[in-house]
């Protein structure tokens, strides 16, 4: 049964924030207010804060103070059809009333709290925005922040859906925490828990991130060399100190022609990231012998013997690599363990 998340908070709680960490996780999204914004462009009003808040009272003189469930409704059941949806910006006690009744079973209130002089001081902060109606002419005092809680109704009013919320989130200190105890709210509402990564998951990831740093754009690869779940060395693809980089000059290639008669074209202006990991460790004195290597993707060969005489005995690999045979038969020769995790082929420009 798909979900129908409503996140409620007074003005400059956070709520854009959390809506966001909602729609990293595939809720479709929908502002509450958006359809005040679309009328004002409709009839070619005069984009600004007093106009909105003129449309808003006249929502709510024809459909009383439930005016923003009420109009809503077409759009969210439609949205709700195609999967879980994420609304930002309850309104009021009357609206909550109205789709309380209207999804029992599926709406959740998520209530997003921050003290109000942190909230007054955020909001003073902003800077004028051409794409926000509030913001675009100027940003709110402190003073102004203030009154906004008293002087609209619908704040007013927000007291109803924070007070019956099903999960509440303080806001009181940065965005990271926030963003986490999000994340923590939405594993709650889909039942998940948090599961750690194996160790495998964790030294192939750190592989991923080692990979950033390469200067070769053909491949980005990185390595690290593990021994007892300790972290030896580590390498990415680049050019040796002091030279040139691929991303600074452009590649140099070189042709292969193999005994079968098939040709390959390798980038040699760049030493690779598991040459690069063994020479760290013999420059620092660290015995590598017994240890594992993971890689983006299996060894070329000439990697493979510089493997097999340093003493590592398996080798753990994200992806194939499409001129890897020759290292694969060393490996079986030389009694090393290879473990490719995707049999796939890793591809790139020029391959």
């Amino acid at each position: 049964m798909n979900k129908f998340i409503a996140i409620v908070g007074m003005c400059g709680s956070g709520k854009s924030v959390v809506s966001d960490e909602f729609v990293k996780r595939g809720y479709h999204f929908f502002r509450f207010g958006q359809i005040t914004l679309d009328y004002i462009k409709q009839k070619g009003l005069e984009p600004n804060e007093s106009t909105q808040k003129q449309v808003r009272e006249s929502f709510r003189e024809k459909h009383g103070m439930g005016a923003y469930a009420i109009l809503n409704l077409p759009h969210i059941e439609e949205l709700l059809k195609r999967g879980n949806v994420i609304g930002d910006g309850l309104y009021s006690w009357s609206e909550y009333k109205i789709l309380k009744e209207k999804f029992s079973d599926k709406l959740i209130i998520v209530a997003v709290y921050t003290p109000p002089n942190l909230r007054y001081e955020r909001i003073s902060k902003r800077k004028p925005n051409i794409n926000d109606i509030q913001l675009r002419n100027h940003s709110f005092s402190i003073e102004e922040a203030k009154s906004r809680d008293f002087s609209e109704i619908e704040n007013i009013e927000k007291g109803g859906p924070i007070a019956m919320a099903d999960y509440l989130i303080i806001n009181d200190a940065t965005i990271d925490i926030l963003k986490l105890n999000t994340k923590k709210i939405i594993n709650q509402i889909e039942g998940k828990k948090y599961t750690r990564p194996s160790w495998e998951e964790y030294f192939m990831e750190l592989t991923r991130t080692v990979g950033k740093r390469g200067t070769c754009d053909r491949g980005r690869s990185g390595c690290i060399i593990i021994k007892n779940k300790k972290i030896l060395a580590t390498g990415y693809v680049g050019s040796p100190r002091g030279l040139e980089h691929c991303d600074e000059i452009g590649h140099q290639f070189k042709s292969v022609t193999h005994e079968d008669g098939t040709t390959t074209n390798h980038c040699v202006r760049t030493t690779h990231a598991e040459q690069n990991a063994i020479c760290q460790a013999a420059e620092n004195g660290i015995s590598i012998k017994g240890a594992t290597i993971y890689c983006k993707m299996e060894p070329c060969s000439v990697c493979a013997k510089m493997i097999i005489n340093s003493g590592i005995t398996k080798v753990v690999c994200e992806k194939r690599y499409h001129s890897a045979q020759d290292s694969r038969d060393m490996f079986k020769k030389a009694d090393i363990d290879l473990e490719v995790l995707n049999d796939e082929i890793e591809s790139y420009e020029k391959q």
